[in-house]
């Protein structure tokens, strides 16, 4: 663990002139991660790779991981990067044992200036139909090439609202793990004064998803940013979806340091709570 705390901490020593797209390649190189380029008939996205999705070909269970909104807005101006500044998702993905990718959205990771992208696709339809479709034939086109049989999504903040919205697409997902999710983004915006988010999809009122997947979504007793009452509330009307809220964390702290026990108990069949427990 030590070591881990010390790549980290070098990682966080990167040329402050890069870009955030930039950052995130030399932290996502620095732990070990391998990137590769897939291309839909739209947009470009970045995956990065677990070694362990390389090497133990033998099991059959991948991890996709989905990064959250970054910074969409800077102030009061549009980032030209919304790539995340501080990247929770390499910190949880690093510690994971079983095989995994980082499955990037469009427009991030140094797509921001293609010729398809605009920067609605970071603002107000970051949710939107183009966003999931394009995600879902990505990771549709990275599995043609593997032997993967079962697939967990695990997504972080804007990352869970998108699991939510790309499960329907993939036939071989069974688990979603949401984590400080947006499961209702006009409840959130409401509850932040926010113009509506008015060219995206919201999981909260779109259709249920398939019984056979089992849902547990993470919320943060101190989250001020998505307030764990969304989180409850969207579990409450779901069927097969479970809240479950560590009283002490907030939307950042301390998921990276409970991680390897959170997992831990999700793989092991341990997590069997009712909606609206708390840990």
């Amino acid at each position: 663990m030590k070591m881990r705390h010390y790549v980290w901490a070098s990682v966080m020593l990167l040329s402050a002139c890069a870009t955030p797209s930039e950052r995130f390649t030399d932290a996502a190189d620095t732990l070990g991660f391998e990137e590769l380029t897939v291309r839909t008939d739209r947009f470009a996205h970045r995956i990065y790779s677990h070694i362990n999705a390389v090497k133990n070909t033998d099991r059959k269970t991948l991890h996709v991981y989905l990064d959250g909104d970054g910074t969409p807005w800077q102030q009061r101006w549009i980032a030209g990067d919304p790539t995340s500044r501080s990247p929770i998702i390499l910190k949880l993905m690093v510690q994971d044992s079983e095989p995994s990718i980082l499955l990037g959205r469009p427009c991030y990771h140094g797509f921001s200036d293609t010729e398809s992208c605009h920067n609605k696709f970071w603002t107000s339809h970051r949710y939107s139909k183009p966003v999931v479709e394009s995600m879902a034939a990505a990771l549709q086109q990275w599995l043609e090439t593997t032997d993967f049989n079962e697939i967990v999504l695990v997504g972080y903040s804007g990352g869970g609202t998108l699991a939510m919205l790309i499960a329907p697409y993939i036939d071989k997902i069974k688990t979603i793990v949401t984590v400080a999710a947006n499961l209702d983004i006009k409840a959130w915006s409401e509850f932040h004064g926010y113009l509506p988010l008015s060219g995206s999809l919201n999981p909260a009122v779109g259709p249920e998803l398939p019984p056979m997947i089992r849902q547990f979504h993470l919320a943060g007793g101190k989250d001020d940013n998505v307030p764990p009452f969304i989180i409850e509330t969207f579990a409450k009307t779901h069927s097969r979806a479970q809240a479950i809220i560590y009283r002490d964390f907030d939307h950042q702290c301390c998921w990276a340091e409970a991680w390897p026990s959170i997992l831990g108990e999700i793989q092991a069949g341990n997590v069997a709570f009712n909606a609206g427990d708390s840990r």
